[in-house]
């Protein structure tokens, strides 16, 4: 576990042996998730588009997909 300080500006400095280990680089991006009762630092993939490309591969979004999300989506806000 390593320890870390929060600065006059709100900033923490990733301590080396982490930023090593993970290959943390200057201006990587980090999404903050809350998780209990602390934080949770997870990294921004560097595409966010390419990331979401891998993820949900050859998806297709017609009017019938739409029709029944718009569906799902009013029966969720109903309840």
């Amino acid at each position: 576990m390593e320890l870390a300080e929060v600065d006059g500006r709100y900033r923490i400095t990733i301590p080396k042996e982490i930023r090593t280990t993970f290959k943390v680089v200057k201006g990587q991006r980090f999404f903050i998730v809350r998780h209990g009762d602390g934080l949770l630092l997870k990294p921004m993939p560097a595409d966010p588009a390419e990331k979401l490309d891998r993820v949900i591969g050859d998806f297709e979004f017609g009017r019938e997909s739409r029709r029944r999300g718009e569906e799902w989506l009013l029966k969720k806000g109903r309840k």
